[in-house]
């Protein structure tokens, strides 16, 4: 992951996302702007609704599309996808954790603060997707779930695919309860490194792993996983984290040009 400056915004990237020429990417900073105030994407975050709508105009200009072309779902940790097109209206996006679409000019996006935004880019169809998974969305599959939307809708194969699992909560600083720790090993089996044990029957919990398994498993190259290996907790002054006790939220997005 690397840091850029985009029309005074202050921005993160892939570094594979950012060797296509025919995708814009993004995800951004807590201090994006210098003017003191932290930039949040999320409704829910903020009382000022004025002040959340003037940071997604800003995020659009930076991507160089008005702001009804980026498309921000309201997540609850489902599994809930949905295709976006120029015609898709606000209504459509609610109970959403997963964007995908194949046309030129539409950013999508989703918000994250410990939960791990993933950024999907298919070379060979023209097809983006941008995927929201906590451990409910993980133990649900839901990046699964959204690979295999997208093969049916746009022919996407594990080969076409470049992908990056953003920042969010790393195993050393995530650690989860029982209820967590079964759900985890109902899904992914209980043989794994996914799961450190510790005191209380807890476990500390690796997400970025179990979604990279889910792409390996569709066929992904290894070589075209990149994982950013930036903890929301180890770097909050960068990323809201909601086990730091933030309310912010932070977006990753990605559009084709």
């Amino acid at each position: 992951m690397k840091q850029v400056m985009i029309n005074g915004l202050r921005l993160w990237q892939s570094e594979s996302l950012s060797k296509e020429a025919a995708v814009k990417h993004f995800i951004t900073d807590r201090s994006t702007t210098d003017n003191g105030k932290e930039f949040t994407l999320s409704y829910l975050s903020s009382p000022n609704r004025e002040e959340i709508r003037h940071n997604r105009s800003l995020l659009a200009a930076a991507m160089g599309v008005e702001e009804n072309q980026l498309y921000l779902p309201s997540q609850v940790h489902k599994t809930k996808i949905v295709r976006v097109s120029s015609s898709t209206q606000k209504q459509e996006l609610m109970d959403t954790d997963a964007l995908i679409t194949n046309e030129k000019g539409l950013c999508i996006a989703v918000m994250a603060a410990d939960c791990v935004p993933i950024l999907l880019y298919d070379r060979r169809n023209g097809a983006v997707a941008a995927v929201h998974s906590g451990w409910r969305g993980t133990v649900a599959l839901i990046l699964e779930k959204t690979l295999r939307e997208m093969h049916s809708v746009f022919g996407t194969e594990g080969k076409d695919l470049v992908a990056c699992i953003g920042p969010s909560v790393c195993q050393a600083s995530y650690e989860v309860g029982q209820e967590v720790v079964q759900e985890v090993e109902k899904t992914f089996g209980a043989h794994n490194s996914l799961l450190i044990p510790q005191a209380n029957q807890k476990a500390k919990l690796d997400l970025w792993k179990a979604n990279k398994l889910q792409l390996l498993d569709f066929g992904v190259e290894e070589s075209c996983i990149e994982i950013s290996e930036l903890c929301t907790v180890k770097h909050n002054e960068h990323f809201f984290s909601a086990r730091k006790g933030d309310t912010g939220r932070f977006a990753a997005g990605i559009m084709l040009v």
